[in-house]
This record gives C-alpha cells, structure tokens and sequence, in this order.
C-alpha cells in the first residue's frame, strides 16, 4: 500500500503542484517566488505537504523595493484524506529559516497585506483548493518591525513558536505558544528589551471587518515576572487602544528590563527581594495628533535592593507610586508621584514624599529625611568623586518650584535642607590628603549653603570654619556656574608644603596625553574665594611662622591679597600681590613684600641662602627693614624660574655683622684676620635689582668697624651662575688724615672680586675711578644734576650699561630705622 500510495502521488505531483500554485495565487495579492517545489509525503508526516524551496516575498507597497520575506523552505501540509477526496485544504503552514521584514511608510501604509480582501469568506466549501488552517509554525525565523511615522522598530527571533489559527469568515483566531528573542524594542531613540528571553502565550482574535485586534488571556514571562496583558487594538484608522497590564512575581531585575539603558545605566547592576508590582492601563487613539491615556501604578512592600558587588543592601523599603500623562495626555500634564517611601539602610531609617509634574517644564515637589551611616551608603551607590568615606550624617531637604528653577537659582522657599554630621572622614578623588574629623552643619537656603560649627583636618593642616557658599544648587547642576565662597578660616596650623599639592584632578579618558600631568597648582576655574584667615602656625619648606593674619581672594584663577602678615625668623612680614594660577604649568606671583627687624641670618636659612653659597645664614647677623617688589614665574613643580626673575629690593640694615667672610680675609692688608672675621659695619642702606638671573648691587658706602677701613665702597653683580663680579674701594690711610680728607671720594685703595663661589680671585684694580652706576627703567632720560659731560672731541664715549630694568624711575622712600612699610 506504501508503494502504491507513493507511485500515486508520484504520478499526481505535477497535477497538485499546478493545483496548489493555481489556488495560491487566488489568495495571495503579492507575488510570490520559488526556485522549486515539490510534493513530499515525509517533510509533514503524517501530513502530505507542498514544499517551496528559496520563497521569497514581495511587499503589498506599489514602490516598494524592500522584500516582506525570504524563507529557505516554506511548508504547506495537506490531510491525506482531503488529498484523496480530490479537497486540497491547507491545514498549516511551517516557515523555517526565514526573515521577515514587515514596514510602515511614512503615510502609514504597510507591506504586509498579502491576503486579497474576503477570499475565505467568499471561497465555496466544495472548492478544490482553499485555505483551512489550523496550526502555523515558526523555525528559526527572524522578525523585523518598522514604522517609519512613528520612529518605531521591533526586532525579534522566534527559534521555535506554534501557533494554532482557527478562522471563521473575517474572524481569525490565533493561539500562539513558544520561545522567543526580542533583540530590541525602540520607540523613538529608546531601546526597550534589550536581549529579552520570552516565554508567550497568548490568544489573539482578528475581526477583519472591523479591523480590530482583541488580546484574550496572554501571558508574557521575562524571567521570574509575569504580565498578563488583555484588551483591544483597532486598525481601521490611526490605532486604538484598550490595553491593560498586571505584573505578578516582577522584581527590579523584570523591571528594568523594560526600560531603555539611558534610564536604567546607573542601576542596572542591583536587586531585588520582596515583593514588586505594577500595573496600568493604556486607552485612546496613537497616533501623530494623538497620544492613548496611560495610567501606571507601582510600588512595592517590605522589599530589600541590593548590589551583588557591594555588599550593601537597603532594606524593609515600602513605597507606593502613580503615573500618568494627565487629561491632555502629553507631557505637560504628565504627574509621577512617590508616597509614604520607607526604608533603612545600616538600620538607620529614611523616608519622603516625591512628586514630578509636568515633564515639559518639570515641577518639583520632594521632601526627604535621612540618618545615614556615609559608609555604608557610598558601598551602596558609589560616587565616583568619592573614594571612601565614614561618619554619619543627618539630612532634611525641602524642595517646591520649577525643576530648572532649583538647579539655576531658587528662593530660600523653593529650596531648604539641613545637613548636620559628625566624625566624617572622606578621601576624595581629587585631593591627594583626606579629610579627617570633619563636624558641623550645613544649611541650605535657596541657591547659597551657610556653615556654621565646620571643623576637621585636610591632611596634617586643620580648621575651622564659617561662612557662605553661594550658587551651590548651580555649581552642582550645571558645569560652568561659579562657585562663591565668603568665609572666615582660623587653623592651629596650615601645611603649605601638602596644601599646595592637595588638589590634583584627574583627566579624562578622552584628554589624558601621553606624558601625564603631576604636580603644579590646580585651581578650579569655577571657584571665587574670598577668605580671612588666621593661624597660628605655618608650616613651607624651612619656614615656621606663627600668626599669619590676613584676607586671601580667588577670582577667574587669580589669587590676590590686600595684606597677609606673619611673624616668621624672628621678625614681622607683611606681603600683597597677586598670583596667576590660570596656567597650572606656569605660575606668575607678582608681589610687595615688606619685612621689619627681620635677623638676617634667619632670613638666609628660612630662604636656603637664596640658591647660592657663597654668602650664607653662617655669614651674616643683623636687622632687616625692607621692602621688596617682584615678579616671579614657577613652574609645574612651583620652582621658580630665575630667567623670568625681576625685582626691586629697598632694604636698611640694622647693627650688621659679617662673620667669617673669606673674601675678607684676603684685605688683611688693611687690618688684622681676627677683625676682618668678625666685621660690624653701622647702618646701611642700598637698593637691589634682580634681573636676567642676575642681582646687581649699586654702590654703595659701608662703615665698618676697622679704623683702617672704616668706610669702604662696593658695587658689583652676582649671576644666578654663580659669577661674581665685586669692586670695592678703600679710602687710603682714613684714621691717619684729616677727617675732612677722608672721605670716600678721596684716594683709595681699588680692588676686584671676580670669579665663582669656589675659586675667587681678589685682585688691584688700576685706570681712571669709573664706578658702576645701577640700572635705571629704560628710557627714563637721566636728571640734569647727574648728566654725563659731552666727551671731548677724539674721545669715546662711555658705554651704556648692558642691562636695563623695566621698573618705573620713582622708588619709594628708605624705610627709617623703627618704621615698618605699608603700601
């Protein structure tokens, strides 16, 4: 009988391949190829099928290049007894192998309508060929959705799904069942489900007179979280929706899966315990003018969300939430409310009020408290700023107004809060020192935060403090906005050798250069400072000063001080001036400074001898009232650049002594070695001038000590090399001729001091007395009191000194002895 039966068929095959593409064709409005088919007895057993080897599908769309489907095989399976009653009734289909691309234009016109209009209704039941379908199969088929007005796509793959269809004229019954991969689900530039597993079944009645699709009884599993999902989708026109959704077993994993990863980034990776539900309902017409009415409400019930990573879990968390985009069913009417929120973190509780209108404009309503453990909290939800902290804090925050109100600049009734912590210590990013012992309180009040009790350490430096921060809610919301701070600071002590280090930022991922940064004086560009400041011990390098008093101010990276005093190496010292920090790499500190009665000695060790080693703290004694103006550059590093070097020193020295000086004992000829070791000269006065790494010294008269030279003159240079250059004259027998001939105009004895710290030479100098004159602004025509003579015919004329400082022609008077500069 098998052979029979397969000899029958064998003969029959061309007759119902003709038969089938005849019927086929009748059905179908959209063309249709195969490379083959064939009559099979085995690909549907027990069924008998017509199998269509390479389909492909054209769309239903006039101008439509884009094919519907193509399929690697394409089965139609026949009883065997309508086969030999001479009724081809098709009785299911099997796609394998397939993609399918189902498109909406722009009109909303699709491309998918196959089925000519009414054929099953108007087919007579005695008709040779007809379609009775029962079950439809998927293998391995892809599903692709667009709908290009509405900026929607669906992609999906469906590794085996069956479907069992049942139609009754223009009514057609669906029951689908199956696994299937949605690959993504995008409504305008969101992508929902994102590689979702999906367990379905779901029974779907298509009334085609009334053009309208009924969901009945459907289930969606993602995971553990099951959504029933019913109601009615109308076609006829623009869609029409009566949809409503119930979540069972959902967690917060379930849930974010249905969001787009823009909302859910910085979450993605927590979970869930307890109990999580929501449901809603989504009704009315979508289309461009408009939007379906959706109500969504949510919450959850002694739950616990956790991180598998951290550790940290918020526990017993209660809350019940609305949303819904309101009458207008746009975003302006739109409301998302969070009530009776509850829940402990560490055991410490915390709980608030939300309530967000109007996501066109947003309006913000939320009220918040919180006692939080700063540990287990940033183990919690990481702050990237935020390396470690420990302490507790204690948080209330009122806020009421226009969202973009409250980020810019909100009144003291739109924006309140208090932050009150304790024993805080944070090791920050950004700052190289942690802060330690951090206790006080923060009041917000509109956009400015007032401290008030704020102490602790930052490194080995401590404070405390008070003051305003204004434009804290813009400096925090919006890169860019300035950061105002008005504060008062008094410290025990300020250790500048960490603090000027403290704040190294890192760069980003896209701006990090091959060599990277270190070191240098990173200001924030953003940050206004003004701040008075006392302490009472400061600590840089050698220098330990005590009572710096004084007002420091920041503004556009630029810190500038009225007046900082301090006593340091047993005098007083007043300084003002500014200092550009706009270029971490290159510092620029212009300054007047003024020091009273400061031991020279001291000065040369708090100052590590200013670089050079030929006249050293062990050489020098005495008092110094000076006055100093500069500028000077540093580097990344803060070493200063001494080719950028300029200054201008007026300085009075008080009850001086040279100690042990070895050009000195060179000019034994003049005195003994055992006075010339211990040289005490009267008060003196010069001015110094820095420049091209060089100090030049104008010449100047000193009254010493040694009768035989009581009164010695000296001018000269001394490089930044190390290069000297001294001239010194000595009037000739002083203490022999009268005291109206000794004078330092009179004849004397010339000598030169020329050569390096370590190999000098002091040598007789002869030709005509032509001392060295100090450098002047260039420019600046000399007085008529001081001209040079016209050089007589034949003669050269004197040279221009080689250097000229730009400094103006006007000093400022000698300080007297006492008298302390204030500029």
């Amino acid at each position: 009988m098998v052979c029979i039966a397969w000899l029958g068929l064998w003969l029959g095959e061309d007759a119902v391949i003709r038969l089938f593409v005849t019927g086929l064709n009748r059905y179908l409005c959209v063309p249709v190829q195969a490379s083959r088919l064939e009559v099979s007895a085995l690909d549907q057993f027990p069924r008998l099928s017509v199998t269509l080897h390479d389909v492909t599908v054209h769309g239903s769309l006039p101008s439509d290049t884009v094919q519907l489907a193509r399929a690697r095989r394409l089965y139609c399976a026949f009883n065997v007894w309508d086969v030999v009653s001479g009724q081809y009734r098709i009785r299911e289909i099997t796609l394998t192998d397939a993609r399918v691309h189902i498109r909406r234009n722009q009109q909303g016109v699709g491309n998918y309508h196959l089925l000519c209009p009414d054929t099953a209704a108007t087919s007579p039941d005695d008709a040779p060929f007809r379609l009775a379908l029962e079950g439809i199969r998927l293998e391995r088929v892809a599903v692709v959705y667009e709908d290009a007005s509405r900026q929607q796509r669906i992609a999906l793959r469906a590794p085996d799904v069956q479907a069992r269809v049942t139609i009754a004229g223009p009514l057609v019954i669906v029951k689908a069942a199956g696994a299937t991969e949605v690959q993504t689900v995008r409504l305008g530039t969101d992508d929902y489900f994102q590689q979702k597993q999906l367990q379905l079944q779901a029974t779907v009645a298509i009334d085609r007179a009334r053009q309208q699709l009924a969901i009945q009884s459907s289930t969606i599993g993602i995971g553990p979280a099951r959504y029933e999902v019913a109601g009615t989708i109308g076609y006829q026109a623009a869609p029409h929706l009566d949809l409503r959704c119930e979540a069972t077993g959902a967690d917060i994993q379930a849930v974010l899966a249905l969001l787009p990863p823009r909302l859910t980034r910085a979450v993605a990776g927590y979970r869930s315990r307890g109990q999580v539900y929501f449901g809603g309902t989504v009704q009315g017409e979508w289309s461009e003018a408009h939007n379906p009415a959706v109500q969504v409400r949510f919450g959850c019930r002694n739950a616990s969300f956790f991180h598998p990573k951290y550790q940290q879990a918020v526990e017993q968390v209660s809350l019940t939430g609305t949303f819904s985009n309101g009458a207008a069913r746009s975003t302006r009417t739109t409301v998302l409310s969070l009530q009776n929120v509850h829940g402990q973190l560490a055991g410490r509780p915390f709980s608030g009020v939300l309530r967000l209108e109007n996501f066109q404009n947003p309006q913000l309503t939320l009220t918040a408290r919180a006692n939080v453990d700063l540990s287990r909290a940033v183990r919690f939800f990481p702050v990237s700023a935020v390396q470690s902290a420990q302490g507790t804090a204690q948080v209330a925050l009122q806020l009421n107004g226009p969202l973009r109100t409250i980020r810019t600049q909100p009144t003291a009734r739109q924006a309140s809060g208090q932050l009150t912590f304790q024993g805080v210590a944070l090791r920050l990013r950004d700052f190289r020192q942690p802060f330690t012992g951090l206790t006080g309180e923060l009041a917000l009040r509109g956009s400015d935060v007032a401290f008030t009790g704020l102490r602790g350490r930052l490194g080995s430096s401590d404070f405390q403090a008070q003051g305003v921060l204004h434009n804290v809610t813009g400096w925090a919301a919006s890169p860019g906005q300035p950061l105002r701070v008005q504060a008062a600071v008094v410290a025990n002590l300020l250790d500048f050798n960490q603090l000027l280090y403290v704040y190294q930022p890192r760069k980003s991922p896209a701006a990090v250069s091959p060599r990277p940064a270190s070191g240098g004086l990173h200001v924030p560009a953003t940050l206004a400072l003004s701040v008075q400041v006392q302490a009472r011990q400061v600590r840089f390098r050698r220098l330990r000063g005590r009572q710096l008093r004084g007002t420091l101010r920041l503004q556009n990276q630029v810190f500038s001080s009225p007046g900082l005093t301090l006593l340091a190496a047993g005098g007083q010292v007043s300084v003002r001036g500014t200092v550009d920090a706009r270029r971490a790499s290159l510092l620029k500190a212009s300054t007047v400074a003024s020091c009273q009665q400061l031991p020279l000695d001291s000065l040369f060790y708090v100052f590590e001898d200013f670089g050079q080693q030929f006249l050293t703290a062990r050489h020098l004694r005495g008092r110094l009232t000076a006055t100093a103006e500069s500028d000077t550059y540093f580097d990344a590093h803060l070493t200063p650049l001494t080719e950028r070097l300029e200054a201008e020193v007026h300085a009075t020295i008080h009850d001086g002594q040279l100690l042990n000086f070895e050009p000195l004992q060179r000019l034994s000829l003049v005195a003994d070695r055992a006075t010339l070791r211990h040289l005490r000269f009267a008060e003196l006065h010069n001015s110094l001038y820095v420049q091209s790494r060089t100090v030049y010294i104008p010449q100047m008269d000193i009254r010493s000590n040694v009768r035989a030279a009581s009164l010695i003159r000296v001018t000269g240079t001394h490089t930044f090399d190390q290069q000297l250059d001294y001239h010194v004259q000595i009037p000739l027998l002083p203490g022999l001729l009268p005291r109206a001939a000794a004078r330092a105009d009179g004849p004397g004895l010339r000598l030169a001091i020329q050569g390096t710290e370590d190999q000098f030479t002091v040598r007789y100098e002869t030709g005509p007395d032509r001392p060295r004159e100090p450098p002047v602004a260039a420019g600046t025509p000399l007085p008529a009191s001081s001209a040079a003579p016209a050089p007589a015919p034949g003669t050269r004329p004197a040279e221009r000194p080689s250097f000229e400082l730009k400094k103006p022609v006007k000093k400022p008077a000698q300080p007297q002895v006492g008298e302390y500069f204030e500029f």
